[in-house]
């Protein structure tokens, strides 16, 4: 009898003590989840060989099967140099050696091989490419002589030399001999090859990087000595954008690519003038970017913008911080631990600010210079979550996930990716449906609810994400404008070991591992549903709840037009719709369907 009442005891203990409300509203807060949120960089996918190996095809089915619908195909810092005619690149974390790569082998890999995924791929604006693999610096011969390679950022391409040691530079390579000049014209003419001579559906192509971290050129690209300040960036950048614009009026532009938190404000300038002047005060960068470009489509009409994309590399280690990092993105409460350069936001410095919410900013900021109903989505197309324990990665990226949908942000891509993300991201992806819906939560910071709707309104799924650490934690989840059916089904992550995903119907989900309960319902002269339920949540899980209905009621937000219809195949149709407007209809993935 007392072993039974130490466990009572023991169990009652590892229970919060007060339940956390949720309610869902399924009419309120309605917005089109972007299929693109679902997202990783293309690391393994090769862009020198021609054939799939058979890890790379493994690699293409468990992307596929846990629901990936969006490549950064451009490899980041690779990028800036990319010569697409001599297919080749710079790569300024290599000593600046130039190999081959062909970004048309993968772009033709996602044609033939992904469906339902597409690809975005970059322009180079430092006016520069890779222009010959001749100057190599010898690393392999280097590395047999001394045991190890040398500092892999000194400039050693073109004839460098470095110490025995490798710590010290004795002279930096000619940048001359493995570059050339690469105008505007250059590098948006890889439009005209893939739609005409190549042949690709572009609509699988839309997006564009306008090249990648600009603002840290002086340190990434150091061989080019550029003259990098605020408004070099932005020329650079509207001479690229206009000429891409022109090459294709459908392209969908991203940038500024901007590297991380403390360059969100700030850029690494040849003059030292980190903070661009502006007519007033020194301007923190992101916002001088954006009231300049949109100063250039005032005066020229042509758009020049249309997804505003950072990167973000977020380093604490403690638990609390790395799974509140999601509100840095839009939550104005939030004193972030690690904020630094956003102390620089006004142009000074300020160091008692520790409220981010930079995608908040942003928006704030696109819609002062841009105006409203300004059609500019936000992204993040590299970040770091990976922890050393697979549940805190799966609870951080489902965190993002959800706080993304819920403030309509467009692009995800993690740089890295981690054990936990597969799982995570299968969840959202393959259980989840098109149209985010409203969610609160009486204790957001800890449980939050992040809940999807069908197109037809007869299925529901509210996502759950505990982050106490230790404790599991009993919730109400109440209904609002979903009159369920009672059929009620869960799944769960918890306590993830290693990779445990392997494909949509082999994974890590617990079903009905968390009960349900029904709490209560509404009683008409046809139908009884259930509007309430009552659920104990594993401590660092993350639990869906599926729920259907026999009496859908579709909204407005997402009642199928009549004239809107699903396109038979991938690619762009053209209609009237009812108010006479000519509209285009992308279908990206199966499901998803876009009006633009």
């Amino acid at each position: 009898m007392k072993r039974i009442l130490a466990a009572i005891i023991a169990s009652a203990a590892t229970l919060s003590t007060a339940a956390i409300d949720i309610s869902v509203d399924a009419q309120k807060g309605i917005k089109k989840i972007s299929p693109y949120l679902y997202g990783r960089n293309i690391d393994k996918v090769s862009d020198t060989k021609v054939e799939s190996d058979a890890d790379e095809e493994a690699f293409i089915a468990q992307m596929l099967d846990a629901g990936i619908h969006f490549l950064r195909a451009n490899n980041g810092n690779n990028a800036t140099r990319y010569n697409w005619r001599h297919k080749m690149t710079v790569h300024p974390d290599w000593f600046n050696n130039v190999y081959s790569h062909d970004w048309a082998i993968t772009a033709q890999k996602v044609l033939d091989n992904m469906p339902g995924v597409d690809a975005m791929y970059a322009f180079q604006l430092t006016g520069y490419a890779a222009s010959s693999t001749e100057y190599n610096f010898p690393d392999w011969n280097w590395k047999q002589e001394h045991g190890s390679y040398p500092s892999q950022t000194f400039d050693l391409a073109g004839g460098g030399e470095v110490s025995d040691d490798g710590e010290t530079l004795i002279k930096a390579g000619d940048a001359s001999l493995y570059n050339m000049e690469w105008p505007a014209d250059s590098t948006v003419a890889i439009i005209p090859h893939w739609k005409d001579e190549l042949q690709y559906d572009m609509s699988r192509f839309k997006y564009w990087s306008m090249d990648n971290e600009i603002e840290i050129w002086r340190g990434t690209h150091s061989d080019l000595d550029l003259p990098v300040t605020g408004d070099f960036l932005v020329e650079r950048y509207i001479d690229v954008a206009k000429k891409a614009r022109a090459a294709w009026g459908d392209i969908k532009l991203t940038g500024p690519v901007v590297a991380n938190e403390w360059f969100w404000c700030s850029v690494s300038s040849y003059n030292k003038q980190d903070r661009p002047k502006g007519p007033d005060r020194d301007y923190c960068w992101l916002e001088y970017f954006i009231m300049k470009i949109a100063e250039e489509q005032k005066k020229s009409g042509v758009r020049l913008l249309d997804v505003f994309d950072i990167h973000w590399y977020p380093s604490e280690k403690d638990y609390e911080s790395r799974v509140n990092w999601h509100r840095v993105l839009f939550d104005t409460t939030y004193n972030y631990p690690g904020a630094n350069g956003i102390k620089m936001v006004n142009g000074g410095w300020d160091n008692d600010n520790q409220k981010e919410y930079i995608f908040k900013r942003i928006n704030d900021w696109l819609e002062k210079y841009f105006g409203k109903d300004h059609g500019i989505t936000l992204g993040i197309t590299e970040t770091d979550l990976n922890d050393s324990d697979p549940m805190v990665t799966a609870l951080i990226y489902a965190s993002f996930l959800g706080t993304m949908q819920d403030n309509g942000v467009e692009i995800f891509t993690p740089w890295t990716w981690g054990d936990g993300m597969y799982e995570t991201v299968h969840l959202f992806s393959r259980y989840g449906h098109p149209n985010r819906v409203q969610s609160t939560s009486s204790n957001d910071s800890l449980v939050s609810a992040y809940s999807s709707i069908s197109n037809k309104g007869d299925s529901l799924t509210v996502i759950f994400v505990n982050r106490a650490e230790k404790d599991a934690q009993e919730i109400n989840l109440d209904l609002a404008n979903f009159a369920s059916d009672g059929k009620v089904k869960t799944l769960t992550l918890q306590n993830l070991q290693g990779e445990t995903f392997v494909s949509h119907t082999s994974n890590a989900l617990k079903e009905n591992a968390v009960e349900a309960n029904a709490q209560g319902g509404t009683t008409t002269a046809t139908s009884y549903s259930i509007n309430s339920f009552r659920m104990t949540l594993p401590a660092k899980s993350i639990t869906a709840v599926l729920l259907t209905s026999n009496s859908p009621t579709v909204v407005d937000a997402i009642r199928p037009k009549a004239t809107i219809r699903p396109a038979p195949q991938y690619g762009n149709t053209s209609r009237f719709d009812t108010k006479g407007r000519n509209v285009t209809h992308t279908r990206t993935s199966p499901g998803f369907y876009i009006l633009r």
